[in-house]
């Protein structure tokens, strides 16, 4: 559907689950229902924050809706659709805010991950969205009407932002948290905004830290030498792993289709006790190597 052209909407978002169960255009029904159900409130929350600058709390409320649009045959990729009483008020809102609009929530959703799993700067976000404001006429009217008040410009935004976002990053965890309750176990990649030019892609390493209460960050994918492997379920693909340049036994998640295959490198590997190098992406807590998950060897 052309959501673009579609009276009364201000905004969607394509949510897609990729992997495991979701190969097969399967997902547990309950986590599926969670995810959505965090989906529509995150997307909610993160709209009403770039619309009027504010972040929904206590008994807060906002004039937004978000529906469900039903997902494609033979797909669970979902849409989410955000309808506004400004659709009403403006009817051109459409036609010339939802591409800024969808733009803005993308980016700063896109933070509220980052921040969440552990690596994210508000002053770049302000960068970025002060860069694209430059260019944007419609992104500097949504700007003017909620994140900027009418008195002031794009210099305070910096300041608006770094007061507020913290609190958005806080009330988001929870929506958060229900929206990638599949990950890891009917899928192992969930993307929202997908098919857009600005897509959110979380994986298991950015849920891992996400759904933690304690000081967990997902580091960059890199290459390791894995010294050893001690134990590997080829259902799932968690392995306890020796890793060169680290000291004792560490859990780790292969997430790569080869596994699948008889005899492959790293049951061979397992077999031999020979090393085997990795690339993966750390996850690290209270600054040490927590869990590798590891992508491809």
């Amino acid at each position: 559907m052309d959501w673009d052209s579609l009276t009364g909407v201000a905004g969607h978002m394509d949510v897609k689950y990729d992997g495991l169960d979701a190969e097969r255009h399967l997902l547990d029904s309950q986590q599926y229902a969670r995810s959505v159900e965090g989906s529509a409130r995150l997307y909610k929350l993160v709209s009403h924050y770039c619309l009027y600058g504010e972040v929904l709390s206590g008994r807060k409320t906002s004039d937004i809706r978000c529906y469900s649009a039903p997902p494609q045959k033979g797909s669970f990729e979902s849409t989410l659709v955000i309808l506004t009483a400004l659709t009403h008020q403006y009817p051109a809102f459409n036609d010339i805010y939802k591409k800024a609009f969808d733009w803005l929530v993308a980016k700063v959703m896109g933070h509220v991950k980052d921040a969440l799993s552990g690596g994210s700067s508000v002053k770049e976000l302000v960068e970025v969205v002060r860069e694209q404001a430059k260019s944007s006429a419609e992104l500097n009217t949504l700007l003017a009407n909620g994140l900027i008040k009418a008195n002031d410009n794009l210099a305070g935004l910096q300041e608006k932002m770094i007061q507020t976002i913290p609190a958005l990053v806080e009330a988001s965890k929870a929506p958060m948290r229900a929206a990638l309750t599949p990950l890891g176990k009917s899928c192992d990649q969930i993307i929202q905004f997908s098919g857009s030019q600005h897509p959110i892609r979380i994986e298991e390493p950015e849920a891992l830290a996400i759904r933690s209460d304690g000081d967990v960050v997902v580091g960059e994918a890199g290459d390791f030498v894995v010294t050893r492997i001690y134990s590997l379920s080829l259902d799932s693909g968690v392995c306890r792993i020796s890793i060169d340049g680290f000291v004792g036994i560490y859990h780790g998640k292969i997430n790569d289709v080869s596994l699948t295959v008889p005899n492959n490198q790293y049951t061979r590997a397992m077999d031999s006790h020979t090393q085997l190098k990795v690339r993966g992406k750390p996850v690290f807590k209270d600054g040490e190597l927590h869990r590798l998950f590891i992508t491809e060897a």
